[in-house]
């Protein structure tokens, strides 16, 4: 049996080990589930406050969380020698499909 996702490139950036050998870092993430809003307020609110709460809930929802969410589900390090011999480097938005299967091989391809 083998556990298989998919993800996109959300972030390539430089990082530096403690030694300050410098890696290529290549984060895969998935767009994460967001919650719904609830506006409430407590009982012993002032009306004034109470007044308010409508205006609040006729803001559109664009306005007040970011339109995408991602978290990070596969990140690896490659030496800047790594990054220049990979055929077709990656880029950021590309879509991947994950596989890991039972003898802990993890297999990375584009769709």
């Amino acid at each position: 049996m083998s556990v298989k996702f998919e993800c996109k490139v959300t972030s390539i950036h430089p990082a530096f080990d403690p030694n300050g050998n410098e890696y290529v870092c290549v984060e895969f993430a998935y767009e994460s589930a967001q919650q719904p809003m609830v506006f409430t307020l407590p009982p012993e609110a002032p009306p004034e406050a109470q007044a308010f709460l409508p205006l609040l809930q006729s803001i559109p929802k664009a306005f007040l969380r970011p339109p995408k969410t991602y978290s990070n589900r596969l990140v690896i390090y490659l030496t800047p020698e790594e990054w220049d011999r990979l055929p077709t480097p990656y880029k950021v938005g590309d879509v991947f499909s994950v596989t890991i299967d039972q003898g802990g091989s993890i297999t990375v391809t584009q769709t």
